[in-house]
């Protein structure tokens, strides 16, 4: 199977340096021009999936409906387990006023990423277990070599899945950053008698000739 993995494009919350979660903010015309040129690139390339799925969440479905639109892609099919982590009290607000109000967030150790049970969000064990749960659901669909298959979704998710997907046992902290419209492309296989990923590609918007979303808000989900 081969995964070619996408974050959507920059929204208004990225541009206006707002932690999303699951808010549903929608593209920005930046975003769209990135998801256009990203679909178009794609086109140009001759690549093409066999099934494309998205998180339903508009920042993330529409980055997939502008992809397949431009680059002559199947319609993409929503699945709830793309959805982005889900931040509690801390999502819908800026960086200043999440810096105020929860400094404790950001003392934090590096090994508490993508944890947020202590703010009322997703921790990181329920948020393994949804990984968990769209790898199985893949692998149970489009297991052979030939399969081909897009997902668009989110920075903190695709983080998580990357890590789950190409490591054995899966780390707590991998470094792999994940700018609105970058591209991942993951091949899985067996090998030794297991089944896993490695990461053959992995590419920013700007790297492809499109217009990146830079800035801080860049880094948040």
């Amino acid at each position: 199977m081969e995964l070619t993995l996408v974050r959507h494009g920059q929204s208004t919350a990225n541009r206006d340096g707002i932690l999303q979660g699951r808010t549903d903010a929608p593209l920005s015309e930046l975003g769209r021009r990135q998801a256009q040129h990203l679909g178009s690139w794609f086109k140009t390339r001759g690549m093409g999936w066999h099934a494309v799925y998205c998180s339903p969440l508009r920042r993330a479905r529409d980055t997939a409906l502008l992809i397949s639109e431009h680059a002559g892609a199947v319609t993409p099919d929503e699945d709830p387990d793309l959805e982005e982590v889900h931040a509690g009290e801390m999502q819908g607000k800026p960086s200043a006023e999440l810096r105020r109000d929860h400094p404790e967030f950001y003392q934090r150790g590096i090994e508490s990423m993508g944890d947020y049970s202590d703010f009322g969000g997703e921790s990181y064990a329920d948020l393994q277990l949804r990984v968990e749960r769209m790898i199985a659901k893949l692998h149970a669909r489009h297991r052979s070599a030939e399969q081909r298959v897009l997902l668009v979704s989110h920075g903190g998710f695709l983080f998580q899945l990357a890590k789950a997907l190409i490591s054995v046992p899966v780390p707590r902290v991998l470094m792999l950053r994940f700018g609105n419209c970058s591209v991942t492309h993951v091949r899985c296989r067996e090998r030794r008698g297991t089944y896993i990923g490695e990461i053959e590609w992995h590419l920013p918007i700007d790297l492809i000739g499109g217009e990146p979303s830079g800035g801080s808000a860049a880094l948040l989900y």
